[in-house]
């Protein structure tokens, strides 16, 4: 195999160990998402209440995330722009997490403190994990690169639900514990594993920078780069707003979205309609969203690859917008149940799989794809810290039994945005990005 050939096929090694940085977040995010909901519940029996303290790292995050993305990718060190920030990050994550259940059943100011400081520290590196895999992986290859990295994600939460499940025999306490550890051990791995030096998107950024010479080390930041609020700026004031509404599709899906993860363990448990009967059973039960997820990921990538990423997340979207009709049909038949959150996970899989690939599709460079991978968590946070409070408070208006009913009204609404989307598949290679950036800064 030629080096150019090399150069264009994707490679699914290197990409599993990037991956590892997200698998730490989905796998203490879906235990945090499964079980503090409910202790919440415990407090405040008022679903909008622990809606809005379900968001409140989501609402951390909002302001923390875009900054950081903004802030890595002018980052200079011997460990490259982003895992100085994951490493230290994952870490003070991993300490707070296994804190949280010091809260439960026993004080609540205590459980809104650790969950503060767990917040803080997943904002700190969640862009830079996300961030990592483009640095790396040229654009024709980011549908199926994204897939592994979502499939990464899934694989965390389903262990993260799965020992949901062994809570009720072993203890909250010890299971918390045991998903700090594995943080700390996937973090190991992906630096041992994961130079970043050797990310191509990096050494394009540093030849640009110094014109081919000089070493990492010695690289210090001499382009100055727009920040968050100032690309979103221009990309709201763009001519063709494909990138407006992509963000705004995404803001919509994700507020249905992250408001039934946040609160369903709650409706299915014995506080809400009682489908289950423990609380370990209630946050096992999003496995059926998880496992399909993971299964249909890369084939969601690959799909994007025949037939457009557009089209298949119109196509997930449409396939959402039925398992949520099913679920608000039968939803306390466990069996029904179980099938709709089934159709629901292959549908999000076409969805979260392509649409941050759009995103960086339409960044104007490689030096920016930190940036828009900002915009995207901007738009994608700030409904999580909507979504909870949203579903919560119509749940409490119209009754715990509407959650897929609430939804999917957001999810047909995405729906309706992503007609107005009319850019995102691959157009340039990096390289021609790049050279076409030179050629205007000569003109």
């Amino acid at each position: 195999m030629s080096v150019e050939e090399k150069k264009q096929k994707l490679d699914l090694k290197l990409t599993f160990f990037i991956g590892l940085a997200f698998f730490t977040t989905g796998v203490s995010w879906s235990l945090y998402n499964s079980q503090v909901n409910q202790a919440l519940f415990d407090y405040l029996a008022v679903w909008s209440l622990v809606g809005v303290l379900m968001a409140l790292d989501n609402l951390i995050g909002v302001f923390i995330q875009p900054f950081m993305g903004s802030v890595s990718d002018s980052t200079r060190t011997r460990l490259g722009r982003r895992m100085p920030y994951i490493i230290i990050g994952t870490i003070s994550a991993a300490i707070f997490f296994a804190l949280i259940p010091t809260g439960f059943g026993t004080n609540i100011w205590i459980l809104i403190i650790w969950m503060f400081f767990f917040g803080i520290s997943m904002g700190f590196y969640r862009s830079q994990a996300v961030a990592l895999m483009p640095d790396f992986v040229r654009p024709h290859n980011r549908s199926k690169a994204n897939a592994i990295i979502n499939l990464m994600g899934g694989v965390g939460s389903i262990i993260a639900f799965t020992l949901s499940l062994v809570s009720d025999y072993i203890g909250l306490q010890v299971v918390f514990i045991i998903v700090s550890i594995i943080m700390v051990i996937a973090l190991g791995i992906l630096l041992w594993k994961v130079r970043e030096e050797n990310a191509y998107s990096y050494k394009l950024v540093l030849e640009a920078e110094q014109g081919g010479k000089g070493t990492v080390a010695d690289i210090q930041p001499r382009i100055k780069k727009p920040g968050i609020f100032q690309s979103l700026k221009e990309i709201v004031t763009e001519k063709e707003k494909s990138t407006l509404f992509m963000l705004l599709a995404i803001f919509a899906w994700f507020i249905a979205y992250q408001g039934a993860e946040a609160l369903f363990s709650v409706y299915a448990g014995p506080e809400g309609l009682q489908i289950v009967g423990t609380r370990g059973t209630a946050g096992f039960l999003f496995n059926f969203v998880a496992i399909p997820f993971i299964i249909f990921a890369l084939p969601g990538g690959i799909i994007a690859g025949k037939i457009g990423r557009r089209l298949t997340i119109k196509i997930g979207l449409v396939v959402i917008l039925g398992a949520m009709i099913f679920g608000f049909i039968s939803q306390t038949n466990l069996t029904f149940l179980l099938i709709a959150l089934v159709i629901f996970g292959l549908g999000w899989a076409c969805v979260n799989v392509n649409s941050i690939v759009i995103v960086w599709e339409l960044a104007p460079s490689a030096e920016k794809i930190g940036t828009y991978t900002g915009a995207y968590y901007f738009f994608s946070v700030l409904a999580a810290i909507l979504g909870p409070y949203i579903i919560g408070a119509l749940l409490d208006l119209f009754g715990t039994f509407t959650m897929f009913l609430m939804c999917g009204i957001f999810f047909l609404l995405a729906f309706i945005l992503m007609f107005f989307v009319k850019r995102g598949e691959v157009e340039l290679t990096e390289e021609e990005k790049i050279a076409k950036q030179k050629a205007m800064e000569k003109v």
